[in-house]
């Protein structure tokens, strides 16, 4: 004896098969290579977003001290507690 699942498996597939046409005319085309570049350059940060990694920034907080007396110009101290990337 034949399950249920057994007799509507080609009728499902004949009604599939009537859809599939349909469902490839509404996928999106795919974006050309100018356009995904961009893309990616809208979501890249700008050279002067970028400007703070030209800072020569120092670790050591001595130094700093020194070569800003020599420079004439303030030092920066960044102090937190926790961890750098902020998940405690």
């Amino acid at each position: 004896m034949r399950s249920a699942i057994s007799r509507s498996t080609p009728l499902t597939l004949a009604v599939v098969s009537l859809f599939l046409p349909a469902a490839g005319a509404l996928a999106a085309p795919a974006p050309s290579t100018s356009a995904l570049e961009r893309e990616i350059a809208s979501v890249l940060p700008t050279r002067e977003e970028d400007a703070w990694l030209e800072v020569p920034w120092r670790t050591n907080i001595f130094e700093a001290i020194e070569e800003a007396g020599r420079t004439k110009k303030p030092v920066f101290l960044w102090v937190m507690n926790g961890n750098p990337l902020g998940c405690a």
